[in-house]
């Protein structure tokens, strides 16, 4: 009768000769060093991935889940594994070899970028696959297709973790305010509050009530998402309930947040928008637990009511099957090579860097209508800045300029944090769209070489021109100041020049246009020898 290869006893050498999988000869203090260093050396692949996303989860309220994620993977695993199917381990290492390397191989360019990218999302997705491969490939040599097919899910759970793509979490996050601004127009209406709809902007008698990510429910949305996977996982539901549990969840945070931001219309009008800014954040909190419960109940509510009794198979003895000794120092000693080229990389390349030419602002203040202006505690909760200052002024010709300037220290999240609160993404977040990108705008002051991005946006005062300049503290040798932007040219080429942690500054000056037949490029121009000047270091 044919032993299956996961009952092969380690101490029975005639079992072990003919299958091709095992090495031979072997001693027992091998083996066990092998099977640790392997966990060990994917653990680490793991964790590199997972501290990768750390400044997201920090930065970025809605991903804030993200640090229970591992812990719930690894639950829905050991919910798979008593009811796992019989191992049918590889015969052939070839296979298992050939996509391992390949994947390793992955690591080293993959580590290099993200170093200098610490907020390219799409180094987090090939990251995440590249681990998530990984697993599988050791799973696949444990239990074979059969493992590979039934293990995959839980395993791929992980990956919820990850932020989702820049475009797509805008082109989300500006829908769902919008919707929610218009539904919370038709409500107010309804509690006979007249109200007008301005983009994400809600217009009442009282003032403007914004709907910012977190009214649109998409902090909530993100989360329910995460919850209602898990939900259908830890069930084993069939595709159709765990597809209605996504339904519902849709539907808990629509309706969950529409209730909050009628609420807080309510308030603003009859309270007054100081008591709604102390309710805001409190009925924030309502709306994430009433989401949480009713997607709880709604799992426990289409769960199969005729269920046979659950059968609980006898506890099946797991043999891991040896893996050769040269594959897994090969493998730890490539995840320490990787480590250490890319830290000698970015160190040897840090001291050809040359300073930027800093600059600071000074302010106009003799300029008619100058006044300064603090930026509100929840913006500079969100910016993390070092510095930051704003101002807002008249030309002599009339025309109204805001200004923003804002520093952040050499740090691991510098970068991360000055590229993601760009123009483009919280400007519409304040209600204002996107007309055009005009593209970049160069300009040199007082020594200063400036790169500024110009682009247009709709506003309910009339059009509104937006320069933005962001610069680093240091260039690479031969490199031009051009403006620092997310194209993934400019993200390679970041890397390739050993750029990582760097300081950086950004200046923003918006300027509502007037007369349309004047030239905002060239009122910039006018405007900017009496704003910037050399800063002394």
């Amino acid at each position: 009768m044919p032993v299956h290869p996961s009952a092969i006893s380690l101490s029975e050498p005639s079992l072990r000769k003919g299958a091709k999988w095992q090495s031979a000869p072997f001693s027992w203090n091998s083996v066990w060093i092998s099977r640790t260093l392997v966990l060990l050396a994917l653990g680490a692949c793991w964790l590199m991935f997972f501290d990768e996303l750390r400044g997201e989860w920090q930065i970025n309220a809605q991903y804030s889940y993200g640090y229970v994620v591992p812990l719930l993977t690894a639950v829905l695993v050991w919910r798979r594994w008593p009811t796992r199917p019989d191992a049918s381990p590889s015969r052939s290492a070839g296979l298992v070899c050939f996509a391992v390397v390949g994947l390793l191989l992955f690591q080293l360019p993959l580590r290099l970028v993200v170093q200098a990218n610490p907020e390219w999302r799409m180094i987090y997705w090939l990251h995440g696959f590249q681990a998530l491969g990984l697993s599988l490939c050791l799973v696949y040599w444990l239990g074979g297709w059969p493992w590979v097919k039934f293990f995959a899910p839980p395993l791929a759970f992980v990956l919820i973790a990850i932020p989702w793509p820049m475009d797509l979490e805008q082109w989300i996050i500006q829908g769902l305010m919008r919707f929610v601004a218009g539904l919370t127009v038709d409500m107010a209406d309804w509690l006979s509050i007249p109200a007008i709809q301005e983009g994400n902007l809600v217009q009442i008698g009282a003032g403007v009530v914004g709907i910012d990510e977190a009214c649109s429910g998409v902090r909530s949305l993100q989360t329910a998402l995460m919850l209602s996977l898990f939900l259908g996982e830890m069930n084993c539901f069939s595709a159709l309930r765990r597809l209605s549990l996504l339904g519902g969840s849709l539907l808990f945070v629509l309706l969950a947040n529409l209730t909050r931001t009628t609420f807080l219309v309510w308030a603003a009008a009859h309270r007054g928008f100081h008591q709604m800014e102390e309710w805001h954040d409190a009925a924030g909190v309502i709306v994430m637990v009433i989401v949480l419960v009713g997607l709880m109940l709604l799992a426990h509510w289409i769960r199969p009511r005729l269920e046979t009794p659950f059968f609980r198979p006898e506890a099946r003895s797991f043999i891991f099957p040896p893996v050769p000794l040269w594959a897994t120092l090969s493998f730890v000693a490539w995840i320490a090579v990787t480590e250490v080229v890319t830290e000698k990389w970015y160190r040897s390349h840090e001291k050809l860097l040359i300073p930027n030419p800093r600059w600071t602002v000074a302010w106009p203040t003799s300029s008619l209508q100058f006044a300064k202006r603090s930026l509100p505690e929840k913006s500079l909760a969100t910016l993390r800045c070092s510095d930051s200052d704003s101002a807002s002024w008249q030309d002599k010709s009339g025309n109204q300029w805001n200004a923003f300037f804002l520093r952040w220290e050499p740090g691991r999240n510098s970068a991360q944090l000055a590229k993601g609160h760009r123009p483009e993404i919280c400007l519409p977040a304040a209600g204002l769209r996107l007309i055009d990108d005009l593209g970049e705008v160069d300009l040199q002051e007082k020594g200063c070489n400036m790169s500024f991005r110009h682009t247009t946006y709709e506003s309910g005062s009339g059009l509104l021109h937006v320069f933005y300049c962001l610069s680093s503290d240091y260039l690479a040798p031969n490199e031009k100041p051009n403006l620092e932007d997310v194209t993934q040219a400019s993200r390679l080429r970041a890397a390739l020049a050993g750029k990582r942690n760097l300081g950086q500054q950004a200046l923003e000056i918006s300027l509502l246009e007037l007369d349309p037949g004047d030239d905002a490029v060239a009122l910039l121009k006018k405007q900017l020898p009496s704003l910037v000047r050399p800063r002394l270091l």
